[in-house]
């Protein structure tokens, strides 16, 4: 190879190195630069009614059950009218989700407006090889947005991600929660799986309620970020959409299987029966933009905690900043304060686990008291339970990601029904739990059933401990 071509590839990979390094750079300590709570949207905060001395129009149910999950989505879609939105962070091609592609072709053959917002990882990793996936966007009353999409041009924004989850239907009802569209969450897979929190939302008023405002209000905000990609189908006479016949008719067969399955999802009417009155729903955001965020969820639980008496977080695992201890520990202050994440013997996610075996004396510090849940399946849920009136709800962890990185929405809700059917859960991930008191001190719950790492996992988190230190800001 002549002596001029080996010098042009040695400035072209040290160039691209230098890229590399850059974005990997970026993408690592512009986290580091926390934004500090917005004195805006405080006052917005001290504005917002957040409670009624009466009930509102719309109704609610709690659904923690993943096969449940799976019926209502497939009820709400097959009930649909005028359109549908489906907003998640991870949509896969697996049974569950096919399931949820098989519904919405149906409802798009039967002319029903659709809008799916993805976010862009996870689309690139999971659906650009569904033939069902790239058959639905084919149609012509469905676009597909990306949010932040995986390019060469994007990657100094490549860490902040859309991480919300929600169906929403004609103008009467909706469903948002902790849940994304795939096995690990709908359905009845016993294994491999996680259990969650949605909350369906149900307006009596047709298309007047505030929180279904609030939520459209948000989808049609970000849908036209800067940052999502929309494309749109190519319509009936389009070869791109004749290529997918087979794949048409294939989904349209797992419908059908589904009718069989679940008999009322396209009759279901009891929806003002099987929900409960509250008197108020309120829809929290992070914002929708593609960067830097600041910590408007968790600056509104801070402001709704500020009487109370007790507090108890559920969360998938805690991995804190400075701020972020200060609210904790401003909330212990006045308020009995619990917090229930998955034991790290039962964690999902190894570096939620590893970042709790790191930090657990600071969690400890703030004063709260703190319930590792052994649960037979870990526990994805996301809530606040205010006192006995206030329920907070939706896809914020307790982590630096949501708090300043991604896109999350919470419904906090005004009703002491729903507060004390969740409280009920709870108590029995409590019991299974070892109650580690701020003082140290450890007591097992009586459904605590001990679990050992073997020396592997040892070995692994061993290592992970040291290696996610300085990483911690992107877990």
């Amino acid at each position: 190879m002549p002596v001029k071509i080996k010098k042009t590839i040695k400035r072209i990979l040290k160039i691209v190195l230098c890229f590399v390094l850059i974005v990997a750079l970026v993408n690592i300590l512009a986290p580091l630069f926390c934004r500090k709570p917005d004195e805006k949207y405080a006052e917005n905060l001290k504005q917002t009614q957040f409670t009624s001395d009466t009930s509102g129009s719309e109704k609610i149910r709690c659904i923690d059950d993943n096969e449940e999950a799976l019926l209502w989505r497939l009820r709400m879609i097959g009930t649909a009218k005028k359109s549908i939105v489906l907003a998640t962070f991870d949509l896969r091609a697996d049974d569950s989700g096919t399931d949820l592609l098989a519904a919405l072709n149906h409802a798009a053959e039967k002319g029903i407006e659709i809008k799916l917002l993805i976010d862009g990882i996870y689309q690139q990793l999971f659906l650009n090889g569904s033939r069902e996936f790239q058959a639905l966007a084919a149609r012509e009353n469905v676009e597909v947005g990306v949010y932040n999409p995986v390019t060469s041009t994007g990657l100094f924004k490549l860490n902040y991600r859309m991480h919300d989850k929600y169906l929403l239907i004609d103008d009467r009802l909706y469903l948002l929660g902790g849940r994304n569209s795939n096995d690990i969450f709908l359905g009845d897979k016993t294994s491999g799986i996680n259990v969650d929190r949605d909350i369906l939302v149900y307006d009596t008023s047709e298309g007047e309620g505030e929180s279904l405002q609030e939520l459209k209000t948000y989808f049609q905000k970000i849908w036209e970020e800067g940052c999502v990609e929309i494309k749109k189908g190519a319509g009936t006479g389009d070869d791109s959409h004749k290529k997918y016949t087979d794949t048409y008719t294939e989904m349209e067969e797992r419908y059908s299987s589904l009718k069989e399955k679940y008999k009322d999802i396209e009759i279901y009417h009891a929806w003002e029966q099987d929900t409960l009155p509250v008197n108020k729903i309120t829809l929290l955001d992070n914002g929708t933009q593609a960067g830097r965020k600041t910590p408007q969820v968790l600056q509104a639980i801070h402001y709704l905690s500020k009487n109370a008496r007790q507090v108890m977080i559920q969360t998938p695992y805690v991995i804190c900043n400075s701020y972020m201890y200060e609210v904790l520990e401003n909330i212990s202050d006045h308020a009995q304060l619990q917090i229930l994440l998955n034991a790290v013997e039962k964690g999902s996610n190894p570096w939620g686990c590893t970042d709790y075996l790191n930090q657990k004396e600071k969690i400890l510090e703030t004063g709260a008291d703190v319930y590792e849940v052994m649960n037979d399946y870990p526990v994805h849920t996301k809530a606040v339970l205010i006192d006995d009136r206030l329920s907070v709800v939706g896809s914020y962890n307790l982590d630096m990601r949501s708090t300043y990185l991604d896109t999350e929405l919470m419904l906090v809700i005004d009703s002491k029904e729903l507060n004390q059917q969740i409280r009920d859960t709870e108590t029995i991930y409590m019991e299974k739990s070892k109650e580690v008191l701020s003082s140290g001190q450890e007591t097992e719950g009586k459904s605590y059933e001990k679990k050992e790492l073997d020396w592997q996992k040892k070995l692994f988190y061993g290592v992970l401990r040291v290696i996610i230190r300085p990483l911690r800001q992107l877990l």
